[in-house]
């Protein structure tokens, strides 16, 4: 009977391991998020504590459920206790006061990723177990209520969601410098022969990869560099850099889409490059990306995706990012993936860069040019 009872309890064991400790990963993320909401991590002093009966009654909970919430996250080591009824922050815990990068972070992949994990079932039932191939079916769509909208409309047609998608973007903007990864100075004599434009950025934002590439390579013309993207985006890196001037003044700001016909104004450019843009999309509107800036280049032109690239026996977290960019129909890929679909619209791979500095990231730089 001993033996028995022991292997049950064994059992029982394995099975809050395998399924218990996951669910409670999940219940961590949701309340994390909901204290963001509430500022209950702002209310908390960050030297000392606070009494629990306190931190209720400044976030407007009542205090049986704000009880049973930090009772879960001092379980967790999220908070600690130095007292009955008093909490204090950990280091862990700061990082999600408002405004610090952790907390934009959380609250676009709670919005964005986190709910639609939730949906996987039921849109797998409905599409087929296969991949989104169409940005306007997703399991994001699902979890936002949307069945055949676009992922970035959903997300720019809600407020707090689109300032939880800006903030995370801005937060992690600065990754990807190619300083010291790619050399932009095979340009210097063709830049120095003709009036061309050297660099679209497609997609480019905030701006930060153009600024820097112009900081990095000092004959690197602002002027002579241009930001495509989306009119609304456009207006909205107009209005920051005119509060915060900086050489991004001189560069062009085109509206448009990588998916239409490219203005006169940046065709012919050196360089045409997608940072963090394509692995947004799937396969078939890579190919559409691809097939417009085509018609775009010229004979020397060459075109750069700087990418986190798929590569599980490097960094086993670009699996799961994989998998969260499927969500809103995007997918990560590696070089041979990216020169089969590059291949259909009239480009070759010509180099490969990789960025093999950081533990954190595995972003390279794939260089097309026209077969």
């Amino acid at each position: 009977m001993a033996a028995q009872q022991s292997e049950a309890r064994a059992r029982i064991q394995k099975v809050y391991q395998d399924v218990g400790a996951p669910c409670m990963s999940a219940a961590e993320y949701a309340l994390t998020k909901v204290f963001i909401d509430y500022k209950a991590w702002d209310v908390i002093p960050d030297e000392g504590d606070i009494t629990v009966s306190e931190l209720a009654e400044k976030i407007g909970g009542t205090q049986e459920v704000v009880i049973r919430i930090t009772n879960f996250f001092i379980a967790r080591k999220v908070l600690e206790s130095p007292a009955a009824g008093r909490i204090a922050h950990t280091e862990k815990s700061r990082s999600y006061k408002s405004g610090q990068p952790t907390a934009w972070m959380w609250i676009h992949m709670f919005n964005n990723v986190f709910r639609s994990f939730a949906q996987l079932p039921a849109f797998f039932a409905k599409h087929g177990l296969a991949s989104p191939d169409n940005v306007n079916f997703t399991p994001l769509g699902l979890a936002h209520g949307f069945e055949d909208k676009a992922a970035y409309e959903i997300i720019v047609g809600d407020e707090a969601v689109h300032k939880g998608f800006n903030e995370a973007l801005r937060e992690a903007g600065e990754m990807y410098s190619l300083k010291g990864i790619y050399d932009f100075g095979w340009m210097k004599e063709a830049l120095a022969a003709g009036s061309q434009l050297a660099i679209v950025d497609i997609g480019g934002s905030h701006g930060l990869a153009l600024r820097d590439a112009v900081r990095s390579n000092p004959f690197l013309p602002a002027e002579r560099c241009a930001l495509f993207d989306l009119p609304q985006v456009i207006e909205n890196t107009r209005k920051n850099l005119d509060k915060n001037p900086d050489e991004l003044q001189k560069v062009q700001l085109v509206g448009g889409s990588m998916f239409e016909p490219y203005p006169v104004s940046i065709q012919g450019a050196s360089v045409y490059q997608f940072r963090r843009v394509l692995n947004d999309f799937p396969d078939q509107d890579v190919v559409r990306a691809f097939q417009t800036v085509r018609k775009a280049v010229a004979s020397d032109s060459r075109v750069l995706v700087i990418e986190d690239m798929l590569n599980p026996k490097r960094i086993a977290l670009n699996v799961g990012l994989d998998i969260a960019l499927m969500m809103a129909a995007g997918k990560r890929r590696n070089a041979e993936m990216y020169s089969e679909l590059a291949e259909r619209a009239g480009f070759r791979l010509n180099a490969e860069f990789q960025n093999l500095n950081s533990e954190f990231d595995d972003f390279g730089v794939l260089e097309f040019v026209v077969a």
